[in-house]
C-alpha cells in the first residue's frame, strides 16, 4: 500500500492530483476497514450503554461488579479498533512526507504520548465507573466534573484519542493516518452531538463520559 506516495509541493497539494491521490488511499481496503472499526467501536459503547440503562442486562448476568467487566470489554473493543488502524497506517508510511524524518518521529511520539496521558488524566478524574459509562449502571455523579482535564475540554477522552491518532499519522508520515485522525474526530463529534448528549439529557446526567 505504501508503493504509491505523493511528492508534496504547494501547487500539487492544492490541485486535482492530490484529490485523486487521497481518493485512491481512502478506497483501499485497510483504510475502509479501519474507518468501519472506528464507527463500530463508537456504536458499540452507545448501544450497550443504552441496553444496560434500559434493561440492567449486564448487571443481572454479571452482578454488582458488572461495570468492571464492561470496562474491560470496552477497552478490548478499543484495542481491536486500534489494531485495524495500525494495519492501515503502518504499511502506508512515507506516503505523504511533510516533515523531516527526525522531526516527524519526535513530534509524532510527543502527540501520541500526550494523547495517552490525557486519557489517563481523564481516568484519574472520573475513575473506572465514570470513564466507562458507569452512569448507565447507576453510578451517578452528584455534580458536574470540573477538575482535571475537564477544566480545559468538555470531552477530554475523545481529544486524547484523536491526538494520539494524529501523532500516529505524523510518526508514519501517512496520508491514511491523517485521514483516519480526521475521521476519528468527526465520528466522536457526531456521537457527542447526536447520540450521547440526548441520551444524557434523558437520564438527567451531569457528566459526559
Amino acid at each position: 500500500m505504501g508503493a504509491f506516495s505523493f511528492e508534496v509541493t504547494l501547487a500539487r497539494i492544492t490541485g486535482p492530483e492530490f484529490i485523486e491521490f487521497l481518493w485512491e488511499k481512502i478506497n483501499t481496503a485497510p483504510c475502509q476497514i479501519a474507518i468501519l472499526a472506528m464507527i463500530l467501536h463508537v456504536a458499540n459503547y452507545n448501544v450497550t450503554a443504552r441496553f444496560e440503562y434500559n434493561t440492567r442486562g449486564f448487571t443481572k448476568v454479571l452482578g454488582k461488579n458488572a461495570i468492571y467487566f464492561y470496562a474491560v470489554y470496552l477497552i478490548l473493543s478499543a484495542l481491536v479498533r486500534d489494531h485495524f488502524i495500525h494495519l492501515a497506517v503502518a504499511p502506508d508510511a512515507g506516503s505523504l512526507v511533510l516533515l523531516p524524518a527526525t522531526v516527524a518521529t519526535v513530534l509524532g511520539a510527543v502527540c501520541f504520548v500526550s494523547g495517552a496521558l490525557l486519557n489517563l488524566w481523564t481516568l484519574k478524574s472520573l475513575g473506572i465507573k465514570g470513564m466507562y459509562n458507569g452512569d448507565s449502571f447507576g453510578f451517578l455523579f452528584d455534580a458536574p466534573v470540573e477538575d482535571g482535564p475537564y477544566q480545559y475540554f468538555s470531552d477530554p477522552q475523545y481529544v486524547g484519542t484523536t491526538l494520539s491518532l494524529v501523532g500516529t499519522g505524523i510518526y508514519y508520515q501517512s496520508v491514511i493516518g491523517y485521514v483516519l485522525a480526521m475521521d476519528m474526530y468527526i465520528i466522536f463529534w457526531i456521537s457527542v452531538m447526536f447520540f450521547e448528549a440526548s441520551f444524557l439529557t434523558r437520564k438527567n446526567m451531569f457528566v459526559l463520559t
